[in-house]
C-alpha cells in the first residue's frame, strides 16, 4: 500500500513523499515513509523534476514508523498540535516534526483560511525534506493511518500473540488465557 504526495515548488526546495506500508510473509506490517528531495523546477511548464536526486543519498530519507509515533500524527491532526520525534541509531539522527499551519486558499472574496500541516525530516542537522499536508491530505494520510493499524490488529490477531513493542524492540508473549470476571452490579439511578 502506497501513499504518495508531490510537492515540488518555483524555489526549487519541494519533496516527494511515499508513506508505504510494507509486509513480508510471517511478518508484520511495517510502516514507512520515503522522501526524495526536488531536483529541477521548469518554469515553463511549472512542473518540478526528483528522479535525477535518486542518485544522490543526501537528497533521499526513508524512516520507520512505530504505530505509538502514528497515533501521535493522528492526534496531531486531529488537535492542531504540533508533533515532534527523534530517530537515532550509530550513524544517523533524524529529527522529525508535524506542525500545524494557517493557510489562505483563493484570493479576493474568495480568500479562506485553514489549518494545514508541514512535515519536516532533518537529518543529521543537514539534510531536510519538507513535506506541505493540505486538509484534504491530512484527512487521507489519516484514514491510510488507520488502515495500516488494522492490518497490524488483524495479522496479531490471526496469528494469536501479543506484541508489546518496547524501546523500538518487539517482544512476542503468549496470549494470556482468558479469566471469569465477576460480573459488574449496575444501580439503577433515574434521571
Amino acid at each position: 500500500m502506497i501513499l504518495q504526495l508531490y510537492k515540488p515548488n518555483p524555489k526549487n526546495n519541494g519533496c516527494a513523499a511515499s508513506f508505504q506500508v510494507s509486509q513480508k510473509p510471517n511478518q508484520e506490517p511495517v510502516f514507512y515513509l520515503n522522501c526524495i528531495a526536488q531536483h529541477s523546477w521548469n518554469a515553463q511548464n511549472k512542473t518540478g523534476s526528483f528522479s535525477e536526486s535518486r542518485n544522490d543519498p543526501s537528497k533521499m530519507v526513508a524512516v520507520k514508523f512505530n504505530e505509538f509515533e502514528l497515533g501521535e500524527f493522528i492526534n496531531s491532526i486531529n488537535s492542531n498540535i504540533a508533533y515532534s520525534t527523534f530517530h537515532s541509531n550509530d550513524s544517523t539522527k533524524t529529527q522529525i516534526r508535524l506542525t500545524p499551519y494557517e493557510k489562505t486558499r483563493g484570493t479576493g472574496d474568495y480568500a479562506i483560511k485553514c489549518t494545514a500541516y508541514g512535515l519536516s525530516i532533518i537529518r543529521n542537522g543537514s539534510d531536510t525534506f519538507k513535506i506541505p499536508i493540505d486538509p484534504g491530505e491530512a484527512v487521507r494520510l489519516t484514514a491510510f493511518i488507520m488502515n495500516y493499524f488494522k492490518l497490524v490488529d488483524d495479522y496479531r490477531a490471526a496469528n494469536n500473540q501479543y506484541t508489546k513493542q518496547s524501546g523500538g524492540q518487539q517482544k512476542q508473549t503468549a496470549k494470556p488465557q482468558p479469566k471469569e470476571e465477576p460480573k459488574p452490579e449496575f444501580e439503577e439511578v433515574e434521571f
